[in-house]
């Protein structure tokens, strides 16, 4: 009997699991058919039924999910945290289960830090679909994206036809800059699931940053009626319809103060606000909104980004920088901070370094037209010259009103010898009524002194009329000299260079050889070769007018044409120059390669110096940024104006040595960035930098 006994108190205890679990299902079933009848009221007493007659994890945590999807969120935080109180002897899968759930609630109203804590902890105990999921989306908020992707990976490999799986993997690949990607795996999650309202809201996400504000809105709206209660899905969808009509301000305004409403303590719906706030204007109200995303979550980039766009904004360069430039490292995929960043140091005139930040914000914000503008000035500064025209015609395309970035356009047209295009484009820009800024005559003037044959004539007016706006400017002053000496006015030429030279010492080497040239065609050889001289002196490479002079001195002249002709070769660099520079700047070639250009391009002088430091600062490979800053040393007073950048790597840390592992590779690194440091003080000293 008593054996019979313990059988029968085995099998109760066996099926006693097997029996909850059971009701939970009903339970959620029950409470699901309920929510989709419109009886929310009633699927909520089902669940808190459920709770109270089998207190539960696993029933704290459905009640938890139906409270999330009902939007009582605080409720939802209460019964999830009781889920996890639970759990705490329960069996793995039932602690998984509502830790996951809690990470996901956690990165819609609190810290992302919490969040990603539960959600390692519920993929150690359970590497489900679900909970792998959770542990991407996570890892995806704090900026770890490489590990989001494959943590999104593995849970898609855990589940197919999981839509939380999707959706994670959907999270991941935004946050890593790959939007139309993003864009794929969110809709299949919501192939895999119709009622995932949250897939929608990541589509939509996905469509406005490729641009395509109209499906956006279309997702976004999909979202608010799968689910009239997620605070996200009305943001999103206030972002997307002023993206799709700047005019339609109020109504996208009052869809994400509705998301806001719905969930307060969200920090992605508090930073869409503050940023239609922005957009309007206001950005004291735009500025509370993005301190209510840091009471919820100190550490979410995109309100960090925002606090210091107003920060920089506000003028204060200086202040900012060090900030942004912190909040980048740490957000190297988000466009938005790349995109502070590199017009910070735009600002502060460093686009060297601004060329890597802006080309990652152009990339991945194809509808902004500041973006590709911006972008398309630091591939101006850094010689890549194609790349600048591509993305400057989608700047003019995205905003054809915009003179400033027209003018800037038809100088970059020129620059690819696309010389009647570029004159065509800056003559209407210079016709637009009422304009009065200097850059589009100065870029036409570049440009009509360029083309084969110059028209010296309207170059010398285009310049004149510059310099009558503003007299001050020093590169209209210097294009004057030029543009002088094809029309044969060589004492105006002369005197247009020494203006310049005074207005802007940096372009004293560039002025001296434009005198020298001067000089020359006055048949004045004792000062032409004093003053190519003087030039050489300065970094300028004059080899053109030096064979020139030779030759007259020899009683082998060429004629005026063939000597204008090698002088505006020499204005535009030789052809050998060109190739290596772009040699250098093809970061996707062989490094040996981009190692002799550099040992090859110093020949050229302060021409030189652009390629050469751009090397220095961007280059992937640690072997060509040491030959780079070798280049420099070689460059001498020529890469003076250079010294803040080398001075930073060559006194700076050795980022390699603060990296907690020291397996072979990493102190390989650490060697070779110290080599990279020593050729930068080198370079430090032979330049002459204090």
């Amino acid at each position: 009997m008593k054996k019979t006994g313990a059988a029968i108190v085995a099998l109760v205890l066996a099926a006693t699991p097997a029996l909850a679990d059971r009701k939970v299902d009903e339970a959620k079933a029950k409470a699901g058919e309920q929510i989709a009848k419109g009886k929310p009221d009633d699927a909520l007493k089902t669940m808190q039924k459920l709770v109270g007659q089998n207190p539960t994890a696993e029933a704290y945590t459905e009640l938890g999910r139906v409270q999330d999807q009902l939007g009582d969120l605080d409720e939802a935080v209460t019964s999830l945290k009781k889920a996890v109180e639970l759990s705490a002897g329960a069996g793995g899968p039932a602690r998984a289960a509502a830790l996951a759930a809690l990470a996901g609630l956690e990165l819609r109203t609190a810290s992302a830090r919490d969040a990603l804590a539960h959600a390692e902890e519920a993929a150690k105990l359970h590497p489900s679909p679900t909970t792998l999921a959770a542990l991407a989306r996570a890892q995806a908020r704090v900026g770890n994206t490489a590990a989001a992707l494959q943590t999104a990976e593995q849970a898609v490999q855990a589940g197919a036809a999981s839509a939380d799986a999707h959706e994670a993997k959907g999270e991941a690949l935004l946050a890593a800059g790959k939007p139309a990607e993003a864009a794929a795996a969110f809709r299949k999650a919501a192939e895999a699931d119709p009622r995932a309202h949250l897939a929608r809201v990541g589509m939509a996400k996905a469509l406005l940053a490729q641009g395509k504000a109209a499906e956006a809105v279309a997702e976004a709206r999909k979202a608010t009626e799968l689910n009239e209660k997620s605070g996200e899905a009305f943001a999103v969808l206030g972002l997307a319809i002023l993206a799709e009509n700047k005019n339609n301000w109020n109504d996208a305004i009052a869809q994400a103060q509705q998301g806001a409403f719905l969930n307060p303590k969200n920090p992605y719906v508090q930073v869409a606000v503050g940023r239609l706030f922005e957009a309007a204007g206001n950005m004291q109200q735009a500025t509370a909104a993005y301190n209510r995303a840091l009471q919820s979550d100190p550490g979410y980039g995109p309100a960090q980004a925002a606090q210091v766009k107003a920060l920089a904004n506000s003028g204060k360069v200086e202040e900012a920088l060090p900030v942004v430039e912190k909040l980048a490292q740490s957000n190297p995929n988000d466009p938005e901070v790349q995109l502070i960043y590199g017009r910070l140091l735009a600002r502060k005139g460093d686009w060297v370094a601004a060329a890597a930040p802006l080309g990652k914000a152009a990339e991945a914000l194809p509808s902004s037209a500041e973006a590709q503008a911006l972008a398309g000035t630091a591939m101006l500064h850094t010689r890549q010259l194609p790349e600048a025209l591509e993305v400057y015609k989608k700047a003019v395309a995205l905003d054809p009103q915009n003179v400033a970035y027209r003018a800037t356009y038809g100088l970059v047209l020129g620059l690819n010898k696309q010389y009647q295009e570029g004159i065509a484009e800056l003559k209407k820009v210079v016709a637009t009524p009422g304009y009065k800024d200097t850059a589009g005559y100065t870029n036409l003037g570049w440009v009509l002194r360029s083309i084969d044959p110059p028209r010296g004539p309207e170059s010398v007016a285009a310049y004149q009329k510059a310099l009558e706006l503003d007299p001050k400017n020093a590169q209209a002053a210097l294009g004057l000299g030029w543009a002088l000496s094809l029309v044969d006015k060589y004492d105006e030429a002369i005197a247009a260079f020494q203006k310049a030279t005074q207005l802007e010492p940096k372009l004293t080497a560039e002025a001296y050889n434009g005198v020298a040239w001067a000089h020359y065609f006055k048949k004045d050889m004792v000062q032409a070769k004093a003053m190519a001289a003087k030039a050489r002196a300065e970094g300028r490479n004059v080899a053109s007018l030096l064979s020139a002079i030779d030759r007259f001195e020899k009683g082998v002249s060429e004629a005026a044409e063939a000597a204008r002709r090698s002088m505006q070769q020499e204005q535009a660099e030789e052809s050998s120059v060109v190739v290596a520079g772009r040699t250098i700047l093809n970061q996707r070639g062989a490094p040996a390669a981009r190692v002799r250009a550099l040992q090859e391009i110093v020949s050229a002088g302060a021409s030189a110096v652009e390629y050469v430091i751009f090397a220095a600062i961007n280059d992937p490979d640690l072997g060509v940024r040491e030959q780079a800053f070798k280049s420099l040393a070689s460059l001498a007073g020529a890469a003076r104006g250079q010294c803040a950048q080398v001075k930073q790597v060559a006194f700076g840390p050795n980022p390699y040595d603060s990296l907690i592992t020291q397996d072979r590779k990493q102190l390989d690194l650490a060697a070779q960035y110290g080599d990279v440091q020593k050729a930068a003080r080198a370079a430090s000293q032979r330049i002459g930098c204090n």
